[in-house]
């Protein structure tokens, strides 16, 4: 083995709603396996190849090895790899999984040979590792890896690895020295530095930990033990970050806003977290330009980049928020449509308008109550035995409206359902409250009157059906009245109301 150190003791040392999707691949690494990947400011990428064992540069659209050589394949046909340093494009990487800047040029975790590469002026060499797995610290020519995966940089210039089987992050300093800065995680594989920061995505455990003095803590996700002691179960939900759930991430980025981005490798999905809650950017529908193991994130302006394992393709998602031109920032709505839009309830009604003063009717609420339902529980199948005479089969909203029937949250009107009837706040309330008592999100609402309804001037126009979910509405924050003071009980909702009232209902209940 050829290894030329980086690091001596006389070196001196210089110090990224529903979003349009696309796929980019060539032939030349059709049957490459892709992993890492870093956006660079002359607009070219970095992409690692697990399956040829190289470093690809990407510039529009083209592919061109940047580092490493394609070994003799084996009897599979899958090419051989090796540990060998040397020029860019006769060195030997063995499974060359992340890919991060680092110095004047960039580390490349190479996990089969437990060594951390770096790449620079066309050279390949050992930043550190033995090549032998192992967890010493220390300097870099004697520290030791079990498996490298995810690297990050952090504000100071060290470098960040998630040494996966040895379950811990450790740290290479801009000299040279090898320490540990967290163990006792579950395969951890992805890393990105945010504000200050190390996130880490705990494989393992199907979670995102962030990095506190030292500490892994729990930052979103959660999972259940699996029968073998040491697995875990991950999930499938959006929503509030404690009760959110993944299925092995592997991948992580951070936008310059704070936003989180996470390849869900195991759900072949990209998820985001946003103001403390759980989104899905993008989930394969099985189409082969779509995600199947996503892995390696990277953000390129307003472009998130995302590097497949199994499709062999690059995804990029436009991470734009989208813009209204009704939907003023600052409004009082503005939070809850912009929630809502990301979350895939709502959408606009054109590709700039979304009419938030426009009415609200019952087919559409329930259409995206069942939008809010999958985002808690995305095994749930929308649809139902329940029948109205005026819901056709067939349409839109059919499915929902037999799904919120069977669950109690609507009971129709004289035996229809009246989907295109406007609906009101009393309305809203009654759904949102017999919702959550069909999910056991809150005891039934007291009988006792209490000062809080009472003391809107116009709670004596609540209907009397509606008195016990419109006092549970007002209590929990749900329902609140307008600039008057008054609660309109009867008044027809808006788009915006409709979509607050679902904003708050959320918090309320952290979903």
């Amino acid at each position: 083995m050829m290894k030329k150190r980086v690091f001596a003791w006389a070196l001196a040392l210089c110090l990224a709603l529903s979003l349009p999707v696309s796929a980019l691949g060539t032939d030349e690494f059709s049957s490459g396996q892709l992993s890492g990947i870093i956006a660079r400011q002359d607009g070219t990428w970095l992409v690692t190849d697990v399956y040829n064992k190289v470093v690809w540069k990407v510039e529009n659209g083209r592919f061109s090895r940047f580092a490493g050589a394609v070994g003799a394949a084996d009897v599979t046909g899958e090419p051989v790899g090796v540990y060998r340093d040397g020029k860019a494009d006769e060195a030997y990487f063995m499974e060359p999984w992340d890919i991060a800047p680092f110095l004047k040029g960039y580390a490349v975790s190479d996990a089969a040979a437990h060594v951390v590469r770096y790449i620079e002026d066309s050279k390949v060499q050992t930043l550190a590792g033995t090549g032998v797995s192992g967890a010493a610290s220390g300097d870099s020519t004697k520290a030791s890896f079990e498996r490298p995966t995810g690297l990050a940089a952090g504000d100071d210039g060290t470098l960040y690895v998630a040494d996966a089987l040895a379950g811990s992050i450790r740290a290479i300093s801009t000299k040279g020295t090898v320490s540990t800065v967290v163990s006792g995680l579950s395969e951890p594989t992805g890393l990105c530095w945010m504000k200050g920061e190390l996130y880490v995505a705990e494989t393992g455990r199907s979670r995102i930990c962030r990095v506190v003095n030292g500490m892994a803590q729990p930052f979103a996700g959660s999972s259940q033990d699996a029968e073998d002691e040491g697995e875990f179960y991950g999930g499938y939900v959006d929503g509030a970050l404690q009760n959110a759930k993944f299925d092995h991430p592997q991948g992580l980025a951070a936008g310059t806003d704070g936003t989180l981005y996470v390849a869900d490798t195991g759900n072949s999905a990209i998820r985001m977290i946003r103001d403390g809650r759980v989104y899905t950017l993008h989930r394969s529908s099985g189409a082969p330009d779509e995600a199947a193991a996503p892995r390696g994130l990277a953000l390129a302006g307003d472009t998130l980049l995302a590097a497949d394992r199994l499709a062999g393709i690059v995804l990029t998602i436009d991470t734009a928020q989208k813009q209204f031109a009704d939907v003023a920032a600052g409004a009082w709505y503005y939070d809850a449509v912009a929630e809502a839009v990301r979350s895939g309830i709502a959408s606009g009604t054109s590709a700039t308008t979304f009419e938030p003063d426009a009415p609200m009717n019952r087919a559409m609420f329930v259409k995206m109550l069942s939008g809010l339902h999958l985002i808690t529980d995305g095994t749930t199948v929308i649809d139902g035995d329940a029948s109205f005479p005026d819901v056709a089969a067939d349409a839109w909203y059919g499915a929902p409206v037999r799904w919120a029937a069977d669950a109690g949250i609507t009971t129709g009107d004289g035996g229809k359902f009246m989907p295109l009837r406007n609906i009101s706040r009393q309305e809203l309330a009654a759904m949102l409250c017999r919702y959550a008592k069909a999910q056991g999100l809150t005891p039934a609402p007291s009988a006792v009157p209490t000062a809080l309804l009472e003391s809107f001037p116009d709670a004596g126009d609540v209907g009397a059906w509606a008195v016990e979910s419109m006092r549970w509405a007002c209590e929990n924050g749900i329902l609140r009245g307008d600039e008057q003071g008054r609660l309109n009980p009867g008044a027809q909702a808006t788009r915006a109301q409709a979509l607050t009232m679902l904003r708050n209902f959320t918090t309320a209940f952290s979903i």
